[in-house]
């Protein structure tokens, strides 16, 4: 038996906790960034129930967990018990990474910079182009508060129910001065231009396969479409970015944004940054876990 040297007094704590969280990858891809650094902590997983969010943060900081992501259905939760909410956390409304201070944690949102690097990465820049955001949940506010943060010339949210993308508009709005306007999935291909189109909805994913919010294939053509994201990861293709691609169309997956918006939380927390060489040797090994 050989003890492990890398694991001792020095090692920081860092984790994710959520209700499930024993299905997260978020264990393995941070585990796999501290093998890539030469260690110095370790992730793990905490089941934290509804109801008792308050003394799971509480008792964590008391700890000294350094950091902590937050998935459903604590992202929210999280909120009363932080110190402080970065701008666009806040505009978002929910958190997903925390941040130990001598004050309290800190609230961000890493899944924002996670489509921002996803897009960037490829040389695509928001600023002044035409968004369509697909959807009206969590991540399509994040979408959202990306674009006009990043300072698109107009954004159009399309969601099934019209009242909940107008609820999303609004809230933004108390944040940001945009030009947002919202439609019906139906009203889609009435849409005057679309120069990247985010889709954030479960079509093209599990019992969704090989569905697309967008049935008018011609729609990547006729709006001029540059880039397409899907928050979708598996499968790798969905029908919606097998579409666009048929078009020349940029066609990114939710898999990038899996990456990026967990590299971003690490550069919060360890306040260092990662080189584009650094995560594409991250993604590829990570990739072996997604086939």
């Amino acid at each position: 038996m050989k003890a492990n040297e890398n694991i001792n007094g020095k090692t920081s704590v860092y984790g994710i906790i959520g209700d499930p969280v024993g299905h997260s990858f978020s264990p393995i891809i941070h585990n796999t960034i501290s093998k890539a650094i030469g260690g110095g902590f370790v992730y793990v997983p905490f089941h934290v129930r509804e109801g008792d969010v308050e003394e799971a943060v509480k008792g964590a900081y008391s700890l000294g967990v350094k950091g902590l992501n937050v998935t459903v259905p604590h992202k929210k939760a999280v909120i009363p018990y932080l110190c402080e909410l970065e701008r666009r956390a806040e505009a978002i409304g929910a958190v997903n990474t925390l941040k130990y201070t001598d004050n309290g944690y800190i609230g961000y949102n890493t899944d924002i910079l996670g489509i921002l690097y996803s897009f960037q990465n490829r040389g695509i820049y928001i600023k002044d182009k035409s968004v369509l955001i697909i959807g009206a949940g969590g991540s399509a506010c994040a979408a959202l508060v990306l674009a006009v943060s990043e300072g698109a010339r107009s954004v159009v949210i399309a969601n099934r129910t019209v009242s909940n993308a107008q609820k999303l508009r609004d809230h933004v709005l108390k944040f940001y001065d945009a030009d947002i306007s919202v439609c019906g999935t139906d009203e889609i291909n009435d849409v005057e231009k679309a120069d990247i189109v985010i889709q954030t909805t479960t079509l093209g994913f599990g019992e969704n396969i090989g569905l697309s919010p967008i049935k008018d294939k011609s729609f990547f053509k006729n709006k001029n479409v540059s880039a397409v994201f899907d928050t979708i990861y598996i499968p790798p293709k969905t029908e919606f970015l097998k579409d666009a691609e048929g078009f020349g169309v940029t066609a990114i997956n939710g898999f990038d944004m899996l990456v990026y918006q967990a590299v971003a939380a690490s550069e919060i927390w360890l306040e260092r940054k990662y080189n584009e060489g650094f995560v594409k040797e991250l993604k590829d090994e990570l990739s072996l876990f997604f086939r």
